[in-house]
């Protein structure tokens, strides 16, 4: 689990790597996983703006038991519980794959003023798990980073810029932070890629400014992400809410798992 030096950094920077937590077989579970979903028809499903590549798939703890067990695993459910003083249920799940050559650019954002402007989430109580699935690199679309930007408050520099919960899963963002503040906050804060070999956990503060590339490479990218959300900090009703597959409504506290997800029997 996390030593204080590991929560020492998380605090500081925003994001903390913690590599080799899963091992070959459990990625490649995953992966397989990963690829019968991204081939289902479903409206969790999201697809980039050419309309023939995945952009995302969500709620993919709901469509596989293999991922539910997952979000349940001792090494992504407990440094959450940790970082965020207790249980926590989900939030939020998405699988991002990235095919080589392709796919649209994530823009600079925090996810919580997503979550606290269309979802109705009270306080910045939730942080997202990644897990590398694929090795990331420095040119198949790793996840960059302003580390220090958690402590920042960026709603005033966040304009609302289009309606329609729809743009918060595309790469035409309802959200859009402005130019000149992105300028002075990358020259204040620096940037940094998250990178990492297959079974790396990056875990990060929903208001850590981050973005993600298209994939420049002929490898493929593909990172699962778990936003959970402290039992304390339940949704708040919204006029528009999101549907339940984007914004979880029931704060139950997850059970964490007695053994890793892929043993079997893990329950």
């Amino acid at each position: 689990m996390l030593t204080p030096q590991d929560e020492d950094t998380y605090r500081q920077r925003g994001y903390l790597l913690l590599p080799g937590q899963f091992d070959a077989a459990e990625t490649d579970l995953l992966l397989s996983e990963a690829r019968r979903l991204a081939a289902l028809d479903i409206p969790q499903r999201i697809m980039e703006s050419d309309g023939t590549q995945v952009r995302s798939v969500y709620a993919v703890h709901q469509h596989s038991d293999a991922f539910e067990r997952f979000t349940r695993d001792p090494r992504t459910l407990e440094p959450a519980r940790t970082l965020l003083d207790g249980d926590v249920y989900i939030h939020q799940t998405q699988l991002n794959p990235k095919a080589p050559f392709a796919g649209d650019v994530w823009d600079w954002h925090q996810d919580y003023l997503y979550w606290e402007r269309d979802d109705g989430m009270a306080e910045p109580r939730a942080l997202n798990v990644a897990v590398f699935l694929d090795e990331v690199d420095e040119f198949n679309g790793p996840v960059f980073v302003m580390p220090g930007s958690h402590l920042l408050s960026l709603d005033r520099e966040t304009r609302t810029v289009r309606g329609g919960w729809e743009n918060t899963l595309n790469a035409d963002f309802r959200h859009k932070i402005s130019p000149e503040a992105l300028r002075e906050l990358a020259d204040t804060y620096g940037l940094e890629s998250v990178r990492g070999k297959p079974g790396t956990v990056c875990v990060f503060d929903g208001r850590l400014l981050h973005c993600s590339p298209p994939n420049l490479s002929g490898r493929p990218r593909t990172i699962i992400f778990i936003r959970y959300n402290s039992v304390h900090n339940p949704l708040r009703p919204v006029p528009q809410p999101r549907p339940a597959w984007l914004a979880n409504r029931d704060p139950s506290p997850l059970r964490p798992l007695s053994r890793p997800f892929s043993a079997p029997a893990a329950r």
